[in-house]
């Protein structure tokens, strides 16, 4: 099987689902649960849960190390950790029937060091997924650099923009010239509609219950339909399918079949609480 390298956050997560509807300035009776989170997490975990041979690089703080460590290991994601003093980032989920609202500290992230990973590092792996989380804070040159050190090292480059307010943040002009040239793209409905289908060789446009639609070279192909299924929590849906996709070709699969493993993880998602695989 070849080898899968996820660039991203850490992020512990703090998901809330009401059980009934939220009364401002009192309590509401509610189920809260704390996992481990960050996009790019979700994705590595998911990927090694289907036998991927999955390394994970982010940064945590120094405290974290051991804990953050264990907790990929349990999902058999091996790691390589940069250490901050700044608390790992941490993340509140609020959950709507179908729909969550995040409020977000990035904390360490902030300080994951990509300038230090090169080709002959990347050498070592055959597929790169990096979050578009990882842009944020970042120069433009910077994010093009790491997506060409990563095609030279020879490895395919996957990239999830990882929201439609961050992109907006970065700067939508910006954030296009960032991941233009990179391999397969995946944003849900809603990035989409701001970066379009010109970007990469391939685009993977995640649309919730009405499907995935895939655009070659900025030419749409085809629409894979999903099974419409009664979600607990939508939280990390997907980067379950991420990790789907990535697990599947790396397991030297054709894209039309990662895209069916990656809707099938995806609904086995939706159907617990948290962002990761049942262990």
């Amino acid at each position: 099987m070849a080898t899968v390298l996820v660039i991203g956050d850490v992020i512990d997560d703090i998901i809330v689902v009401p059980n009934e509807p939220i009364r401002t300035n009192t309590d509401t009776d509610s189920s809260i649960t704390q996992t481990l989170g960050g996009s790019a997490s979700n994705i590595a975990s998911w990927a090694a849960s289907l036998g991927a041979d999955v390394t994970f690089v982010g940064c945590v703080n120094t405290k974290d190390e051991f804990r953050v460590t264990e907790q990929f290991a349990s999902y058999k994601v091996k790691t390589i950790l940069q250490l901050s003093d700044k608390p790992t980032g941490s993340l509140v989920v609020l959950v709507d029937g179908e729909n969550r609202s995040m409020l977000t500290d990035r904390g360490a992230n902030k300080e994951l060091d990509i300038k230090s990973l090169d080709y002959i590092f990347f050498t070592n792996f055959d597929y790169v997924f990096i979050s578009g989380y990882t842009f944020f804070g970042r120069d433009v040159i910077e994010i093009k650099d790491l997506i060409y050190e990563a095609q030279h090292g020879g490895a395919m480059v996957l990239i999830d923009p990882g929201s439609a307010g961050y992109i907006k943040d970065f700067g939508l002009e910006d954030f296009k010239n960032a991941v233009y040239s990179c391999d397969i793209l995946l944003p849900n409905q809603e990035e989409f509609e701001l970066l379009g289908s010109s970007l990469a060789q391939i685009t993977v446009v995640k649309n919730g219950s009405a499907g995935v639609d895939v655009y070659a070279e900025g030419i749409k192909m085809q629409t894979y339909p999903v099974e419409k299924i009664s979600a607990v929590d939508p939280t990390g849906a997907g980067d379950a399918f991420a990790g789907g996709l990535v697990a599947t070709l790396a397991n030297e699969e054709p894209l039309a079949k990662a895209i069916q493993v990656g809707i099938e993880t995806a609904a086995k998602a939706v159907q617990t609480i948290g962002a990761r695989p049942q262990l």
